[in-house]
């Protein structure tokens, strides 16, 4: 089910300057509150900042932790099984910033990242969304900025994932994987490891769809915000480190299962239509096969490396 404006609206007027958090987290007390540290240093007194976290259903001490650390946070507590993109619509809806920040609770800020990110987007009216490079915590680079996919794309990256082919110039075109330069670039899709969106792209593009769980969410509504007419920029002098598989690695076998249903669902939203019958029943034997070979993957060498993310 695409969600419109027709369906989720804001429910507050903007606040001009004012930057609204929105984070979705589940048991996820320690990254979060590093998450809101660094988040919290790096704007310092240079912005106004309103932190809305929509908690799904956490058994942890998350909401002690919130009263603890950020009284001023506003703590929205939903049943579980809401996922990524619900979660965020919901925080997005009730936030009253001129500029809406999304990350996960695996993510640190370095730095002045965040201002950084704010001046390019007060710099350039035509660029909607913003984005840091990403980083692993050992400093290596994790490839955020990317072109829009395609079926090829998920196809070769699948076999690289499984080690039957090497990078090929697909990939290093898809990934970026040759942009060494600090100079911002426009790019088609960026990961809500971290994204800075002004509030008006979410008015003309509109929320996120909540038929994706998580896994496509962020290259899906990258994608309706590029046929929108919004630049995406890439801003590779802000960083933010994220620490993957922190959160999903405690349900390894739920997320790979909403990974694969999100895939999916992204083939049939954007491509089916596009090809013929043949066509779409080899790409679902496809991703079945592949659940099967990641589910074997993760049983005989455990670890957390079980997905694209």
């Amino acid at each position: 089910m695409a969600v419109s404006n027709n369906d989720l609206r804001f429910i507050f007027k903007e606040v001009k300057g004012l930057i609204s958090a929105c984070i979705v987290t589940r048991n996820s007390s320690e990254s979060l509150r590093r998450y809101l540290t660094s988040l919290m240093s790096s704007v310092g007194n240079s912005s106004q900042v309103e932190i809305i976290v929509v908690d799904n259903e956490s058994t942890d001490n998350t909401k002690d932790m919130l009263e603890e650390f950020f009284p001023q946070a506003q703590y929205i507590y939903c049943q579980p099984g809401i996922g990524f993109s619900k979660g965020i619509n919901q925080a997005v809806a009730v936030s009253r910033g001129e500029f809406i920040l999304i990350a996960t609770p695996s993510t640190e800020i370095r730095g002045d990242a965040i201002p950084i990110l704010l001046e390019y987007l007060k710099l350039y009216e035509d660029v909607g969304v913003v984005g840091p490079k990403i980083i692993n915590p050992d400093g290596t680079t994790q490839h955020s900025s990317k072109k829009m996919p395609t079926p090829k794309v998920a196809v070769f990256h699948s076999l690289y994932l499984f080690g039957v082919i090497q990078p090929n110039k697909l990939l290093d075109e898809y990934f970026l994987y040759d942009y060494k330069s600090d100079e911002p670039v426009e790019v088609q899709s960026l990961t809500m490891s971290l994204l800075l969106i002004r509030r008006s792209v979410f008015e003309s593009a509109g929320f996120l769809d909540e038929g994706l769980f998580v896994w496509a969410s962020d290259v899906d509504w990258c994608y309706v915000v590029e046929r929108s007419g919004w630049k995406q920029i890439f801003v590779p002098r802000a960083i933010a480190v994220h620490r993957r598989y922190s959160v999903s690695k405690k349900q390894p076998y739920s997320n790979l299962l909403h990974y694969h249903r999100d895939l999916n669902f992204f083939y049939k939203k954007h491509f089916s239509h596009k090809n013929g019958p043949i066509t779409n029943f080899i790409w679902v034997a496809m991703l079945q096969v592949r659940f099967v070979l990641q589910i074997f993957r993760y049983l005989v060498r455990g670890g957390k490396d079980y997905s694209f993310y």
